[in-house]
């Protein structure tokens, strides 16, 4: 239950407006607990920015790995499918219960090394240690998406979300191993890569996604009864299709080229994003040749509608020399075209910057705002942040995990970090959970005009007030032919409730 007494100033001032979530709030901000507690149960639209393979908790990849029987390097901490080597890697259940030199279980340095848990006291950076995580829990992906999947949207539902936009890399590993002896860099568009090659992969990646939703709905009970259903079969999930832009030119190109078949095949894949760190030789080698070829795609897959959506920008100065800051996310967003970018840490080297700023705002490219990973990963934190710099110039802004599992935190806790930051009102969190609706890869027009004032389409327009009122005429019509429109409704419903909620409190504990 929330801790709605308030002093007594603005208990009266509460009253005089006729009760005031936007006033409540301004004092629970003051109270970490009850902040902490308002914002769990805080609508949230959706979370766009998360890896799969990192949404998951280490915890719950041990558990995989001792169902599979895997091994674990002792030196590096990383899972190995058998044969185990009893000296170098032996079982995982044979070390999990042993002790070190300290008295402490094995449990909890794997726990640490699945994730940037306790990240300060080792001896490797946080950037080092986000990325290397997700090469020691690798092998337990494979058959295990079903149960990761489960896991993540069922964490979701608890936390009031209603989408998650998912990336996952199904297929691309095996079209880039393929490219690597079948493919030519040099040639025209269409004879690059073997274009029947890929819609095979095609076919196998949907039969996987099949199997890997119908394993996570058997997990939560989705189907069934309503009173037998888990949290988390509500949540709708989309997927983008992320491109290893680590590897080779022919084999990140075949995957980008997967990547908008994909789009084009399942209805389910809205998207696609290009991961692995940006800061890497290869990345910085190939981020122009990678840009113009995701314009080319575009260009070339027009029915496949791709949203673009790129790691852009998530650099400082001393991760990388100076020559490689203030350039990406200009080629992101006016040469890749992208719709959103992620991150985007090193806006204030673009030597254009107001430009580039000004060009997100005119076409609303959205940016996906992620306070723990950029802490974590870049040692950017408060006022170093361009997030007031971005709000400021009206560039549309999200709130994100970029990844719940491994960075040890959850979309509430990102929105509990945003309010402790920068101090924003009530009006500004609302269309943030908004915005995360508004900026997604859902199909459909958008149900908002302006996502902070309420200012909804003109279909819709004539309804003063859509989290009391049912959609008649011209916005039933227009909700019904738009899957983003009518889930940006049901968001709006649930705001209803929410304060209706709180009032009660408030009538309940303050007579």
């Amino acid at each position: 239950m929330l801790s709605l007494i308030l002093s007594p100033a603005l208990a009266k001032s509460a009253d005089n407006l006729n009760f005031s979530v936007s006033v409540l709030f301004e004092e629970i901000k003051a109270k970490p607990v009850e902040l902490r507690h308002f914002l769990q149960n805080f609508p949230k639209g959706g979370d766009l920015h998360s890896h799969l393979s990192g949404a998951v908790y280490a915890e719950s990849y041990l558990a995989i790995a001792l169902e599979r029987d895997l091994c674990v390097s002792l030196e590096s901490k990383i899972l190995l499918k058998p044969p185990c080597d009893p000296v170098k890697s032996p079982l995982l259940r044979s070390v999990l219960d042993n002790k070190d030199e300290f008295g402490f279980e094995n449990f909890n340095h794997l726990v640490n090394a699945l994730s940037t848990r306790y990240y300060r006291l080792q001896s490797v950076s946080g950037r080092d240690q986000f990325f290397s995580t997700f090469q020691r829990f690798f092998q337990a992906l494979d058959g295990s998406r079903g149960d990761m999947l489960a896991e993540v949207v069922a964490r979701a539902g608890r936390q009031k979300i209603l989408y998650l936009e998912l990336m996952q890399s199904l297929g691309m590993f095996e079209v880039a191993q393929k490219a690597r002896s079948h493919g030519d860099i040099d040639a025209p568009f269409g004879s690059r890569i073997d274009h029947s090659m890929i819609d095979a992969e095609v076919v196998k990646v949907v039969k996987r996604l099949d199997k890997i939703e119908a394993r996570s709905d058997a997990l939560l009970g989705c189907g069934s009864s309503s009173a037998e259903q888990r949290q988390g079969c509500s949540v709708e999930v989309r997927y983008l299709a992320q491109v290893i832009r680590e590897l080779s030119p022919i084999e990140v190109y075949a995957q980008a080229l997967l990547a908008f078949k994909l789009i084009e095949s399942d209805d389910r894949v809205v998207g696609l994003n290009f991961v692995a760190p940006e800061d890497s030789p290869v990345a910085l080698r190939d981020y122009k040749l990678h840009m113009k070829w995701i314009a080319e795609l575009n260009k070339n897959f027009p029915a496949a509608e791709a949203g673009v959506s790129l790691h852009a920008g998530e650099l400082t100065l001393g991760l990388v020399p100076p020559r490689h800051l203030g350039w990406h996310i200009r080629e992101a967003v006016m040469v890749a075209g992208a719709d959103r970018i992620g991150h985007g840490i090193d806006i204030s080297h673009d030597e254009q910057m107001y430009e580039t700023l000004t060009y997100m705002a005119k076409n609303k490219i959205a940016v996906e705002i992620n306070l723990t990973s950029n802490e974590v990963i870049l040692g950017v934190q408060g006022e170093d942040h361009p997030f007031t710099t971005y709000k400021a110039n009206g560039v549309p802004l999200t709130i994100s995990t970029d990844d719940e599992g491994v960075s040890r935190t959850d979309l509430t806790n990102e929105y509990y970090r945003l309010v402790k930051t920068y101090d924003i009102d009530y009006a500004t969190l609302v269309s943030l959970s908004r915005n995360s609706l508004q900026y997604s890869f859902l199909p459909g027009a958008s149900l908002f005009e302006d996502t902070y004032t309420g200012r909804k389409t003109e279909e819709c327009r004539q309804i003063a007030d859509s989290k009391s009122s049912k959609p008649i005429d011209s916005c039933a019509e227009f909700l019904s032919g738009s899957y983003k429109a009518s889930l940006q409704w049901e968001l709006e419903q649930n705001f209803s409730s929410f304060e209706a909620y709180i009032k009660s409190q408030f009538d309940m504990l303050n007579p």
